[in-house]
């Protein structure tokens, strides 16, 4: 047989028991067979075929491999030994713990309760009768505050302070001064001013005469 042959056997077998290795774990002894195999198919084509002939085959394995590996890994989840030692990946929400927890906490977004111990900026908050743990979204809250649900935070709400606005108003309600002073202002207009007379049109015969004079 040519070398050629020799070669090209070699080198397969060699590949070929390097995918069984990744298939069918044996303690690294076919993993032993295949590095033999190339090994020999490398060094038949420096000996048979000359310098020119084995830097290609060598060239050649150092592709052949790498591309081997990557095929019989990609392809091994999917065999029955595969799926028994490397199972499904779980799904994204069985990674996140306490999922139907954060459902219903942000069923709370938007409610409004009282604070039941200061937040500091943890502790609990009251809503529809229910004690439910939360944190402050700016500073501290007192206990027996108002506050509002604004978000959830892991298996707590976020809350904030509720801000009382003033009522506004179009004119402003007059005082108990102001409606004494308009009251008064009307007795005023009601009576009337008794005219004055001049000095010219006082009576002077209407005096009564004293005593004795």
């Amino acid at each position: 047989m040519s070398p050629l042959f020799w070669i090209t056997g070699l080198l397969l077998v060699g590949l070929f028991v390097m995918v069984l290795e990744v298939f069918i774990p044996s303690g690294g002894l076919l993993g032993f067979v295949s590095i033999a195999a190339i090994v020999a198919a490398i060094a038949t084509a420096f000996v048979e075929q000359g310098i020119g002939s084995g830097f290609l085959v060598l060239a050649i394995t150092a592709v052949a491999v790498p591309a081997t590996l990557a095929v019989a890994f990609h392809l091994f989840p999917s065999t029955p030994l595969g799926r028994r030692i490397m199972p499904s990946p779980p799904e994204p929400h069985e990674l996140v713990p306490g999922k139907k927890e954060r459902e219903r906490l942000r069923e709370f977004v938007g409610r409004q309760g009282r604070v039941k111990t200061d937040l500091l900026p943890w502790g609990q908050v009251e809503i529809s009768q229910e004690k439910i743990e939360a944190v402050s979204q700016a500073g501290p809250i007192a206990s027996g505050t108002v506050i509002e649900v604004v978000g959830t935070e892991g298996r707590a709400v976020v809350v904030r302070t509720i801000e009382t606005k003033p009522e506004l108003r179009a004119f402003p309600e007059p005082s108990e001064d102001a409606q004494l002073n308009s009251s008064l202002q009307e007795k005023r207009d009601e009576s009337p001013i008794p005219s004055a007379k001049t000095f010219e049109e006082f009576e002077f015969d209407d005096f009564e005469k004293p005593s004795g004079a």
